[in-house]
């Protein structure tokens, strides 16, 4: 592990302490706001959710992660070189979406980067979702898509359980 790393490693421990968070389920149907987190290779993968997501009413927010500067088709992204050694973030973009009270987090990056980790902990989402194998798991629900190591995988099963989530029963009545 870099210094830089084991910085911010360090300062993340710190600030997941004082982190106060309620987590509440909510079935898809309930979602108002939703925050997407993905990593540049998998734009095809995100377009689809986004996209799912907007047939729901869902407003959605995300962050693009990319190893390299620059702009990736026009979405807000973020690169290592964004965090300084000591872990304080060099681009508002990232904080205010770390800030964003969001219904629910998606991560499909299936990035297992410090920096990922990063946004995992400390995004005020009420519910955050993702893949099984991160680790540390941030996550409110987490899937196992070992079998099948693919974002638009990883994508359609969050729909699917995120749907199935605190689905309405009927409750028979009697008279």
């Amino acid at each position: 592990m870099s210094i830089k790393n084991q910085f911010i490693t360090w300062s993340l421990k710190r600030k997941q302490k004082q982190l106060k968070r309620t987590i509440r389920f909510l079935n898809l149907k309930q979602v108002k706001t939703a925050g997407i987190l993905w990593k540049s290779d998998d734009a095809k993968a995100f377009k689809q959710l986004n996209e799912q997501l907007n047939e729901l009413g869902i407003s959605v927010s995300n962050l693009c992660f990319s190893n390299q500067p620059g702009s990736v088709g026009g979405e807000v992204f973020f690169c290592p070189e964004d965090f300084s050694l000591f872990g304080k973030i060099k681009k508002p973009e990232i904080g205010r979406f770390i800030d964003q009270p969001f219904d629910l987090l998606l991560d499909i990056s299936l990035c297992p980067g410090i920096e990922m980790q990063y946004l995992r902990c400390l995004s005020r989402a009420r519910f955050k979702a993702g893949w099984s194998h991160a680790e540390p798991n941030y996550f409110d629900l987490s899937i196992d898509i070992q079998d099948r190591k693919d974002p638009s995988y990883l994508a359609e099963q969050l729909i699917f359980y995120l749907n199935e989530l605190n689905k309405p029963s009927l409750v028979k009545q009697e008279v």
